[in-house]
């Protein structure tokens, strides 16, 4: 693949309620990447607005459920996702949308709701580390791209890591 490669940011991907902090060093990491030259902002257009896949997701792992909801969302996503792909290499958000939790699980929040969407529409995906948060935990930058794109993705985090991506020191090396 030809760098610079199009890309947009999400950071919600329409749905999901991401801390605004996480949202903020995500996005800075996707500024780093425009910076580097590796992405360049896709042509302005109304945001990218997924279903929320979560009904979907559990209802595909709870055992007697009614497959018919989560086929529906996920059928719904693929159209948005068909059209998003059709005139932009690449989709950029937070990987998760609130920071790590403890022991004790995440509570009302899923850290997965904003790569479960991918996982149920198979596009490939993966994660650069974007930071750390306030409390030191890494925050990611999850790239998305196309169906069969993997080797786009493998082309930006090649290139990321080049522009010596992630010389951050982690908080408690200090």
């Amino acid at each position: 693949p030809r760098l610079p490669v199009t890309a947009l940011w999400s950071p919600d991907l329409g749905f999901a309620d991401t801390d605004p902090g996480i949202a903020r060093i995500a996005r800075a990491a996707a500024g780093r990447l425009a910076d580097a030259g590796v992405v360049r902002s896709a042509r302005s257009r109304a945001p990218l607005r997924l279903h929320d896949p979560a009904s979907a997701w559990l209802a595909l792992r709870t055992p007697g459920s009614d497959p018919r909801e989560a086929e529906r969302v996920r059928a719904a996503n693929d159209r948005l996702l068909d059209e998003f792909f059709a005139g932009t290499d690449m989709l950029m958000t937070p990987t998760t949308p609130c920071p790590p939790h403890g022991h004790e699980g995440p509570g009302e929040r899923y850290s997965t709701a904003l790569t479960w969407a991918f996982n149920l529409s198979g596009h490939p995906a993966l994660s650069l580390p974007a930071g750390f948060g306030p409390d030191g935990c890494p925050v990611g930058l999850q790239l998305v791209a196309r169906h069969g794109g993997e080797a786009l993705l493998l082309e930006v985090a090649r290139a990321a890591k080049a522009q010596a991506w992630g010389t951050e020191t982690h908080p408690l090396d200090k």
